[in-house]
C-alpha cells in the first residue's frame, strides 16, 4: 500500500499494513496498489477511480476532540462516511464523554461556506462562488435572517474563543454547510443541517427546499448515529494496531 499526505496521519495506517509513504510522482504512476491519503488533494482519489484502486482516507475526527486531535477519521472509498447508519453498541461513543446538549431552536439560519482548499476538492473556484450561488437560492426559499460563519483559521481560537457551538446557541434554527464538520456539532446538539456536498451529518440532514421549516431531530436518531460515528474515527494506536483496518474491512 502507497501513503500520500500528512505524514503524522497516515504513518500509523502504513505500519499496520506494511505500507511506505510515496512521492506524487509514483501516487500517479501507480495502477495496482491501494493507497492511504491524507488531505484536502483532488488528483489521487480521481486517480484510485479511474484505475478501480481502493483508497483509504484519514483526516480529523468527526467528534470528540479538543485543541489536541486524538480521534481521526478514516474513510474508504470516500473523503467522509456518508451511511448507511450501522447499528453499533455505546462503549465508543462512551469513552469520549461528549457533551450533547440538545439546544433550544431559534429563527436565524446560519451558513458555514467550505475553505478555498475544500472548494477544490469538489470542483469549487472559492469559498465566495459558493456562497453566491447558495445566499441566493436560501433567500428565495426563506424570510428569515441568514448569518454566515466563516471558520476562524486558527484551530485554537475554533476551540476557544469563537467556538461554532457558542454561534449555534444565538437563535440559529438550521444550519446549511458544504460538508464541515460543523454539520455534525449541529445534529449532535438538535440543530437541523442541510449538506449540500459529502458529509457524515448527511444521514440526518434535510432537504434544502424545507429550510424555512425543517423538522426537529429525534433524538433517538441522533444517538444510533453518533454510535456510528465512532466507529468510523480512530486513533492512531488503533490505526498501528489494526482495530481501525478491521473495523473499516469487516463485512
Amino acid at each position: 500500500m502507497l501513503g500520500y499526505g500528512h505524514q503524522s496521519f497516515v504513518l500509523p495506517f502504513l505500519r499496520h499494513v506494511g505500507g511506505r509513504m510515496a512521492t506524487a510522482e509514483e501516487i500517479l504512476a501507480n495502477t495496482t496498489q491501494p493507497m492511504v491519503l491524507s488531505g484536502p488533494k483532488s488528483m489521487p482519489p480521481l486517480h484510485a477511480k479511474k484505475h478501480g484502486l481502493d483508497w483509504y482516507y484519514i483526516d480529523t475526527g468527526y467528534i470528540g476532540n479538543g485543541i489536541t486531535k486524538a480521534w481521526f477519521r478514516v474513510t474508504k472509498n470516500a473523503h467522509q462516511n456518508i451511511g448507511p447508519v450501522i447499528d453499533r453498541r455505546d462503549a465508543r461513543l462512551q469513552r469520549l464523554q461528549l457533551d450533547t446538549t440538545r439546544y433550544a431552536r431559534g429563527n436565524r439560519i446560519m451558513i458555514v461556506p467550505p475553505d478555498d482548499k475544500i472548494c477544490t476538492v469538489f470542483g469549487i473556484r472559492s469559498s465566495q462562488t459558493w456562497l453566491d450561488e447558495v445566499l441566493p437560492r436560501i433567500q428565495r426559499l426563506t424570510d428569515r435572517e441568514i448569518v454566515i460563519r466563516s471558520r476562524p483559521a486558527s484551530r485554537h481560537v475554533r476551540q476557544t474563543s469563537n467556538r461554532f457551538v457558542d454561534a449555534l446557541q444565538d437563535d440559529v434554527n438550521a444550519v446549511v454547510v458544504l460538508n464541515s464538520n460543523c454539520a455534525v456539532e449541529s445534529v449532535m446538539h438538535g440543530i437541523p443541517v442541510v449538506c449540500l456536498g459529502e458529509s457524515a451529518a448527511h444521514p440526518l440532514a434535510g432537504d434544502i427546499e424545507q429550510i424555512d421549516s425543517l423538522p426537529d431531530l429525534d433524538q433517538g436518531e441522533i444517538w444510533r448515529w453518533l454510535r456510528h460515528l465512532s466507529y468510523c474515527q480512530f486513533t492512531k494506536k488503533e490505526m498501528q494496531f489494526g482495530i481501525c483496518w478491521r473495523i473499516l474491512n469487516e463485512s
